[in-house]
């Protein structure tokens, strides 16, 4: 049976990635109860049309992805038994790692490359933890699959490029 501290990980890994956005604003703050009006969002750095639609295709895949991730997660969390946890863990792992050739093999505006690419290594590195995760469950030990889960390392990198997109992209 899966134990309340490794279901607690990986919703805890998934909040992390879902509150870095991923292009998914559903995913913001609710908006606040005081009349203190919201800071405008930054205007786009990306004007020109070509990197506006870019941009557009970008933010679309960045919500896919985290739909992704997300879907992945959410049916590790409903795992009733380790052999069932291992079994989601690795197909979490491909998930994500399709994802992030995804877009990796996307064209960005030349400002984004480096963003999407550090994006790309972050998905690519969470989703090695998820493999690691996969083998740990299958070989009985929970504990060490829930510490796999916590990388905070990939998952800044995945919520500091998103932020860089989203606000060039002006998201």
């Amino acid at each position: 049976m899966i134990t309340r501290g490794m279901r607690r990980s990986v919703v805890q890994a998934f909040v992390v990635l879902a509150l870095a956005g991923c292009g998914d604003k559903q995913a913001a703050a609710p908006p606040p109860t005081t009349t203190t009006p919201r800071p405008t969002p930054a205007a786009p750095t990306l004007t020109s049309v070509s990197d506006r639609e870019m941009c557009a295709e970008l933010e679309t895949k960045l919500r896919l992805v985290s739909q992704v991730v997300s879907g992945s997660v959410e049916l590790m969390t409903q795992s009733l038994h380790p052999q069932e946890l291992a079994r989601r863990a690795g197909q979490a792992q491909r998930n994500i790692l399709y994802s992030a050739g995804a877009l990796e093999l996307m064209r960005v505006p030349g400002p984004l490359a480096t963003a999407r690419r550090n994006l790309v290594l972050g998905l690519k590195s969470f989703a090695a933890d998820f493999g690691r995760a996969k083998s740990s469950v299958a070989r009985g030990d929970i504990a060490a699959a829930a510490q796999q889960l916590n990388d905070r390392a990939s998952l800044a990198k995945v919520a500091a490029a998103t932020r860089r997109i989203d606000r060039a992209c002006g998201a």
